[in-house]
């Protein structure tokens, strides 16, 4: 989550931009926990998902103006710059990759995440695979708000933001991808039709 004042942070960033590599230091400790978990979500694969978030990192470091701190907060950026850069990875993976192999790559670099984060606690479940897997099988914009909101832990105007869709469809798509999330995870996928019909709403 942001921090409540984020006029430290704009200071850190203003003086990273004059070349002071303390300050992105800084930077990047306060949001690479945040980046990994997003991208390992996305990437399903911990090797992939340390390089997206190396490849944010870097693109934030050569390219600090891209950030408009009137659109939203340094941290919504950069979980989209990850975002933007784990689809891709996964659009080339998908391609070349059986979605089954996918899955069962994904076990994370616990020293890259940050104990007792919602992740965590997911990645440790008995059903972690079986989830990661549903979670997968998403459509792409409701898996986006899933691990926006509900996984990295981002405000709804943060979600709002890094997806470029307004608060209100946040909250829709949210609701639609926990309901087909669960539908999916349901034993013996009873009522599928259901969960069907509602993909396509």
């Amino acid at each position: 989550m942001p921090p409540a004042n984020l006029e430290p942070e704009l200071t850190l960033l203003a003086r990273m931009k004059k070349g002071e590599e303390a300050a992105f230091a800084a930077l990047y400790q306060r949001h690479k926990d945040a980046v990994y978990r997003l991208a390992l979500l996305y990437a399903g694969s911990a090797a992939l998902a340390a390089d997206v978030t190396q490849e944010a990192f870097v693109f934030f470091m050569t390219r600090p103006g891209q950030y408009d701190p009137a659109r939203g907060t340094l941290a919504a950026w950069l979980c989209g710059v990850a975002r933007n850069l784990a689809r891709r990875h996964f659009t080339r993976r998908e391609d070349a990759t059986d979605p089954q192999d996918l899955a069962d790559d994904a076990a994370p670099r616990e020293e890259h995440i940050e104990r007792d984060t919602p992740l965590e606690k997911l990645l440790r479940d008995e059903a972690a695979e079986e989830v990661r897997r549903a979670l997968m099988a998403l459509a792409p914009h409701y898996r986006d708000v899933l691990i926006l909101c509900e996984l990295s832990e981002l405000s709804y105007a943060e979600a709002a933001q890094v997806c470029g869709i307004d608060i209100g469809t946040v909250r829709s798509r949210l609701s639609r991808a926990r309901a087909q999330l669960a539908q999916r995870l349901l034993p013996g996928r009873q009522g599928r039709g259901e969960g069907s019909k509602e993909a396509v709403t």
